[in-house]
């Protein structure tokens, strides 16, 4: 019995199930979908593979002025420790919250490959199997594939998490990679939840990603979402953002505009 409230209650977080929607919130639970992929996916990029790129520039800095300056502008509650030759880790307080291999490489090298681990769990029930407690974490696999870079994730890695994605930094200073948090995201994958869903993602038009003093958004791009249960239909579900903090959700042959 216990079982079955929590696949319940499970299901219910990443948005499976049938009901009735308020009049003007039609497409809420296609948000909710969208909202579930959005939180994970720039959570991956924003507090894990980013600041790899900033930890790039710290290790290939010519002296220790340059390098204090890029921890106070990057790493201001953070502090960032050699654990072995090729292996660092970033901490907050005496908690480490990601480790990460270089293998001798800097990410501006072409064929680079740099292996992050994420140390501290999210510890959210609407996220993937990967940010649970009970987890050991996410591994991202990062390098250069041309004029981007790859992110890649394995499912035997992640609990049934995968994806390959594309990311390209829009603005830079210098060797600093990500000066600003602007770049463009492309690739598809998918996640996997608890008690059985799993949400697949495909990046139909690449994504434009820019930060303001309002923080981070997405201003360009769309994103196809199908959510899958044994036993239960697929929900498709297309967002496509249109703008500072708009984005435009298409829900069982429904569309609205979210802020």
């Amino acid at each position: 019995m216990k079982k079955n409230i929590l696949i319940i209650i499970a299901i219910a977080l990443v948005c499976f199930g049938c009901g009735r929607e308020k009049r003007g919130q039609l497409t809420q639970r296609g948000k909710e979908i969208h909202d579930s992929w959005h939180t994970t996916t720039f959570l991956l990029i924003e507090a894990d593979v980013i600041p790899a790129f900033h930890l790039d520039a710290w290790i290939n800095a010519d002296n220790d002025s340059i390098r204090y300056s890029i921890e106070d502008q990057y790493f201001p509650y953070q502090r960032i420790r050699q654990e072995e030759a090729t292996v660092y880790s970033i901490y907050s307080g005496s908690e480490k919250q990601i480790t990460i291999n270089t293998f001798g490489q800097s990410l501006n090298d072409e064929g680079s490959h740099w292996l992050i681990t994420r140390e501290q769990h999210i510890g959210n029930a609407s996220l993937p199997l990967f940010f649970d407690y009970e987890s050991d974490g996410e591994i991202l696999h990062v390098g250069k594939d041309g004029e981007q870079w790859y992110i890649q994730m394995d499912g035997n890695e992640c609990y049934g998490s995968s994806c390959l994605m594309h990311i390209k930094p829009l603005e830079n200073d210098g060797n600093i990679l990500f000066a600003k948090g602007n770049y463009t995201l492309s690739g598809s994958g998918s996640y996997q939840y608890k008690y059985g869903p799993v949400l697949q993602y495909n990046i139909e038009k690449n994504i434009l990603r820019e930060e303001s003093e309002r923080g981070c958004y997405c201003s360009e791009g769309i994103v196809q979402l199908v959510a899958s249960q044994e036993g239960y239909d697929d929900i498709n579900v297309k967002a496509e953002y249109l703008g500072e903090k708009q984005v435009c959700i298409t829900y069982r042959g429904v569309t609205e505009t979210w802020e």
